[in-house]
């Protein structure tokens, strides 16, 4: 028998060189690390739901930077999605937070207050004496006043447009 013959030796790696752009290890080891893998960036692709998404976006954005309380069309349409889809809005309090959430809920409720009032106020007198516009004391300068004295005409047209809106869902409700 012959004598046992030595393993083979293990093939030596290679010894990379040192590049600019990948990070070393210590000098002592002689290593190098591997750079990391380029990060893989989403393609906007057209969707459906794009128009969606981008309107939501603007929504989210603005919601932080609103300058007053003042409702737009999208807060009307929000309350009108909601009565809509069935919710009620029946509480004689606003929910802060609520309110908060759909801002055209305070004119929602002001309206349906001035609804319901007007529905349980007996009349003690005859329609053809006195008018119902003179029993109604006059809104400006209560919270719930529409519009005021020195408002922009284009503002009192949008306002007046809103509060149309509203008494609809307000009477779609309650019917």
């Amino acid at each position: 028998m012959s004598p046992p013959q030595p393993p083979p030796s293990a093939p030596s790696l290679p010894q990379l060189e040192p590049s600019d752009h990948s990070p070393q290890l210590p000098a002592s080891t002689g290593l190098m690390l591997v750079p990391p893998p380029v990060p893989l960036f989403k393609h906007p692709s057209w969707s459906p739901d794009i128009f969606r998404d981008e309107a939501w976006l603007r929504r989210k954005g603005n919601n932080k930077k609103r300058r007053s309380k003042s409702v737009t069309d999208e807060d009307l349409d929000d309350l009108k999605a909601c009565i809509e889809l069935g919710f009620g809005f029946d509480s004689p309090e606003v929910d802060p937070r609520l309110s908060d959430t759909f801002p055209a809920l305070g004119l929602y409720y002001a309206v349906n207050k001035s609804y319901n009032d007007a529905i349980s106020k007996p009349s003690t007198s005859p329609p053809s004496v006195v008018s119902d516009c003179d029993s109604i004391p006059s809104p400006i300068g209560s919270p719930h006043a529409i519009v005021g004295p020195g408002d922009n005409p284009r503002t009192v047209k949008t306002r007046l447009r809103q509060w149309a809106q509203v008494v609809a869902c307000s009477v779609r409700q309650n019917s």
